[in-house]
């Protein structure tokens, strides 16, 4: 890619645009598209193929996203776009469901083509560090898809962090309850899902919808530099189930991560509440708090000093400026993507310790839920009465829902784990885990009372 000097615009400047493909057209994959066709039109990017293995049910998409006027080709499998474009390609949106992240990268980074991989890259402690290690081959170190990461208040905000403005950074947490109906869970193959075939897969409301956030957390509390993330030293964590899945819809967790600092993470899609989040970052001399009404606070003693905007763009406008930090980085005017593989490392562990900390998945007796009227998704969502008040009880005193007695939790749910994570040991959890879920059946909900 040739490259010009960078101009005064937004837009990367290039002597031609970037020659794209997008692995994926259904799904998360749609807002790739929708993201691309923009930046086409300020001559960003010219995308020239995609590729999906359920193309013949993805007419309307193809014809929405103006394939035919745009000139894009379309396949149903990925080695064959690469076979007759991996020549004239030179980036490509890796947007594919996430156990096939390893395997299209490695096929990219082999004929030469720069990566944007869609977060999460993988959640297999192991799986990651082969694609790191694949990564190092590439001339363009890979984009993983965190989308916050560059937003310039959140940089600056860390860097005030960092030159100790508020004393010492003590703890960091996450609160997000994100309601998710029933159908969320029915929407591919893999939602909801520990595994995938013999792949390792921890799809969950952390390692998945709200990794974001988690991934924000671990950085702010990177001590080591701007674009630092605190890995973690020890967790302990309780995972309940409320829908019929093998993951857990509805974690909480605590523990310590490098340098000392706390951290601690409420996450459920069990939830009434439509969407509603907090990031925590507790220092000595003040409370820093961005809740996802882009409203940042800093408060001393109990008092707000400091009001900031801290917005996120709602997709596809967040996708596509991050997809247009990557082409800056491509293009010469950014030192580093705004996240790489290694970055993850931090995210991916945590994640890991999440279910090697916990000796169940416990499933929350119908008794404890309720159905709720949904609307998204076409159908219910099955609740945890009163789960946002117990989620932000723990964000203040640290009390698991059993610690507090909760009437839905499971009392010894939750043991400490430390150290590094021996190989096996992941999957020989995820087996016994499994085990339990098969052991239960599935709920009758016609019997479970409506909210």
């Amino acid at each position: 890619m040739e490259r010009r000097r960078a101009g005064d615009g937004n837009t990367p400047r290039l002597s031609r645009p970037i020659r794209m493909a997008v692995a994926g057209i259904g799904g998360f994959a749609d807002l790739h598209h929708l993201a691309l066709s923009r930046l086409e039109e300020e001559k960003a990017v010219r995308v020239v193929a995609s590729c999906d293995p359920a193309l013949e049910a993805l007419a309307a998409q193809c014809e929405a996203h103006r394939f035919g006027s745009r000139g894009v080709v379309a396949y149903k499998d990925f080695e064959t776009m690469l076979s007759l474009h991996g020549r004239e390609i030179d980036a490509i949106s890796i947007s594919s469901p996430i156990p096939f992240h390893r395997e299209h990268h490695r096929m990219s980074i082999g004929n030469g083509i720069a990566c944007y991989v869609e977060k999460p890259p993988s959640l297999d402690p192991e799986e990651l560090e082969e694609m790191i290690g694949t990564d190092l081959l590439a001339e363009y170190p890979s984009a993983v898809g965190f989308n916050h990461i560059s937003q310039p208040w959140r940089l600056r905000l860390k860097e005030r962090v960092l030159a100790g403005e508020f004393g010492r950074l003590l703890e960091v947490g996450f609160a997000g309850f994100w309601r998710r109906p029933i159908g969320y869970f029915a929407r591919n193959g893999w939602a909801g899902r520990l595994t995938f075939g013999d792949k390792i897969l921890l799809d969950s409301c952390c390692g998945n919808a709200m990794s974001h956030y988690l991934h924000n957390m671990l950085f702010h509390a990177g001590a080591g530099g701007l674009w630092d993330w605190a890995h973690p030293v020890d967790v302990t964590a309780e995972l309940y189930r409320s829908n019929d899945i093998e993951s857990p819809d509805t974690i909480f967790a605590r523990g310590t991560l490098e340098g000392g600092t706390l951290f601690r993470i409420v996450a459920s899609h069990a939830c009434e509440t439509r969407l509603r989040q907090r990031e925590i970052i507790r220092c000595a001399d003040a409370l820093i708090e961005i809740p996802e009404d882009g409203r940042g606070t800093i408060s001393r003693r109990g008092e707000i000093i400091e009001r900031f905007a801290a917005s996120s763009l709602p997709p596809p406008t967040l996708l596509q400026e991050n997809l247009l930090e990557y082409l800056a980085f491509l293009a010469g005017e950014r030192s580093r993507p705004s996240s790489t593989l290694a970055d993850c490392r931090a995210f991916v562990s945590l994640n890991a310790r999440l279910y090697l900390s916990s000796p169940c998945i416990h499933r929350v007796d119908d008794a404890h839920l309720s159905l709720l009227a949904a609307d998204d998704f076409g159908g219910v969502t099955l609740i945890i009465p009163g789960i946002e008040q117990t989620g932000e009880s723990f964000m203040i005193d640290g009390k698991l829902p059993s610690e507090r007695g909760s009437a839905w939790a499971m009392e010894g749910s939750a043991r400490h784990f430390s150290g590094e994570i021996a190989p096996n040991l992941l999957r020989q959890k995820i087996n016994r885990l499994q085990a339990c879920t098969r052991e239960a059946p599935l709920r009758a909900l016609d019997k479970i009372r409506k909210a």
